[in-house]
């Protein structure tokens, strides 16, 4: 790995620090009229990974699947409890690409019936600048959406040269937050991959919190 792509993914590390105490400081708490999915603006095909073939995982154990590229075996989590905060565990599956580009999963786990469920309206917003701080670039966009009914929220930012790009989707689901960070090179936020990567995933079980649950028919 060259020494930019080295820096880039200490960045990604120390920002998924930053995330840490955002969740020990901010907790989980709201949901502020979540919005459709938010669609992508002129995503740049020419960034595509052509040469990384996507394969799907399977992680029942921590309620989500996801596509990662470049890799056959599946990525494993670094599980680490979070400082202060025991027992909240973070679990994140990374997978870097070329020279700088890094896609990762991170997943916090609260203890049964101890995470704000649902998040507070202004929690999202809180912890992406958070992650934004640690990964020394500037927010561009932050648009409050909604993921199998559940709360969520989606951010870009990208460093003040603005040659480097990160897109990042948060959403909650009963006893835990989950949070998709990709990022790589110019216009990576908008790139086929960046959205291969955030539309892969998918939530296995758990219900959304009652506040979103559609009422029955009768």
């Amino acid at each position: 790995m060259s020494r930019r792509g080295f820096k880039h993914g200490m960045r990604i590390t120390l920002a998924v620090a930053m995330l840490c105490s955002a969740v020990a400081v901010f907790g989980l708490p709201g949901l502020a009229g979540a919005k459709d999915t938010a669609k992508t603006d002129n995503a740049s095909k020419d960034q595509a990974a052509k040469d990384y073939a996507w394969q799907e995982f399977h992680y029942p154990e921590r309620g989500f699947v996801v596509s990662f590229p470049g890799v056959e075996e599946k990525p494993k989590a670094e599980s680490t409890p979070v400082p202060g905060q025991n027992p909240l565990l973070q679990h994140e599956y990374k997978v870097k690409t070329g020279k700088d580009t890094v896609y990762c999963v991170v997943v916090f786990e609260y203890p049964e019936g101890r995470a704000p469920n649902p998040p507070k309206k202004d929690y999202f917003e809180k912890v992406v600048t958070a992650y934004a701080k640690g990964s020394d670039t500037k927010l561009r966009r932050k648009t409050p959406l909604s993921i199998d009914e559940r709360p969520g929220f989606e951010a870009k930012a990208e460093d003040e040269r603005g040659k480097l790009n990160h897109l990042i989707t948060m959403v909650a689901n009963g006893d835990r937050i989950y949070m998709l960070i990709s990022a790589g090179p110019k216009k990576h936020a908008t790139s086929v991959d960046a959205l291969h990567f955030r539309d892969s995933f998918r939530l296995l079980g758990g219900p959304p919190p009652e506040t979103t649950k559609k009422p029955d028919k009768g």
